[in-house]
């Protein structure tokens, strides 16, 4: 088992064991320590993938007269690295309680940077991402009136940019733009004093895949990324 797992499963148990052996239970709106408007910051460690293939087209340059075919700055995939990173970030939500079932609507911004360098072994381009903007739906249970176990369903956007080989020959040709994916995961909320709570939750996107052209070199880019992401929790009741 990876440490990044074994990790996870610590903070869990030592969140479930303050479940059960805090005796207080803190409510809010309705008896329930999670409903209502809330807000959040959180900590993130961001993994990050991607996949790629690479064709040669032939590409005229219109700013020169006569159109020649730009020229090719790369031959094949040899490899691809990619590079991990920690962010933050912040979000707000509205949950609702039916009982002990639970359901809420959250959007966040997060930044947490990550990229994948691709390589023929003499040139190289980079894709990066620089923040992401999310939007989940919760559902879930409580427990003892004191945690709430919780998957997510979402949407997610990230900036991603690029650069390398020829700096993407000129400004003009530069990829710089948000592309979507779908989000998914699950987690655990504690209500730990009145009207604060820690959340501990682990997600994975998939995203659209990006068209990166530099010259006559096109790169089919498709990211996905993990994240385990820690948050203090303001519940305004």
């Amino acid at each position: 088992m990876s440490k990044m797992y074994k990790t996870i499963l610590l903070t869990i148990t030592i969140i479930i064991f303050s479940v059960f052996t805090n005796s207080k239970t803190f409510a809010g709106v309705d008896g329930s320590p999670f409903e209502g408007l809330y807000i959040g910051l959180t900590s993130v460690k961001n993994t990050f993938d991607a996949s790629a293939t690479y064709a040669q087209v032939d590409t005229p340059n219109t700013a020169i007269p006569g159109n020649p075919i730009r020229p090719s700055n790369f031959t094949a995939i040899t490899s691809i690295t990619s590079n991990d990173s920690y962010g933050g970030g912040i979000f707000a939500g509205y949950g609702l309680d039916y009982g002990m079932f639970y359901t809420s609507v959250e959007a966040a911004f997060i930044i947490d940077k990550g990229n994948s360098i691709i390589s023929d072994g003499t040139r190289s381009i980079k894709l990066s991402k620089s923040n992401t903007l999310d939007l989940n739906l919760r559902g879930g249970a409580t427990i003892a009136d004191k945690a709430l176990v919780f998957g997510l369903i979402g949407y997610s956007g990230a900036s991603m940019k690029s650069k390398g080989i020829g700096e993407l020959l000129g400004e003009n040709d530069r990829f710089n733009k948000r592309i979507t994916a779908f989000r998914y995961g699950g987690g655990i909320e504690v209500s730990i004093i009145e009207n604060i709570a820690a959340r501990l939750e682990y997600t994975r996107s998939s995203f659209s895949s990006a068209l990166v052209i530099d010259g006559s070199d096109q790169f089919m880019i498709k990211p996905k990324t993990s994240r385990i992401m820690f948050s203090i929790v303001l519940h305004m009741y």
